[in-house]
């Protein structure tokens, strides 16, 4: 495990924790906080690299945790991590665009377009 600091790591135990719930069925808490935590992690420099990302990161935890459960459900488990793997480089690929980027800024409303 690399290292990391708190808030990342209480992130990824949120994380783990909801994914084991949802893996036995226990509550759909994982949908409705996943963006949050995933923004969480993101903002407390979690970063993904060549050789660790988060939905390695996450299924070791949750393989801790609820290790019985994880094995009989591997492949939901692979789907889940997977899932929020791609939504993080999603979140993390659009926090890196400045709005400069994309396109130059536009007027606010008609008024501040003209000189009337």
């Amino acid at each position: 495990m690399r290292e990391t600091n708190p808030q990342i790591e209480s992130a990824l135990n949120e994380i783990s924790e909801l994914v084991c719930q949802s893996l036995m069925k226990e509550g759909g808490q994982l949908t409705d906080r996943r963006d949050g935590l995933l923004r969480t992690l993101l903002m407390s420099g979690y970063k993904t690299t060549h050789d660790r990302c988060l939905m390695t990161d996450v299924e070791s935890r949750v393989k801790q945790k609820c290790g019985e459960c994880a094995m009989h459900r591997g492949g939901a488990l692979s789907s889940i991590t997977s899932d929020l793997s791609n939504k993080f480089n999603v979140l993390a690929k659009w926090e890196a665009h400045s709005p400069s980027d994309e396109s130059p800024s536009k007027p606010a409303n008609i008024s501040s377009a003209t000189d009337a």
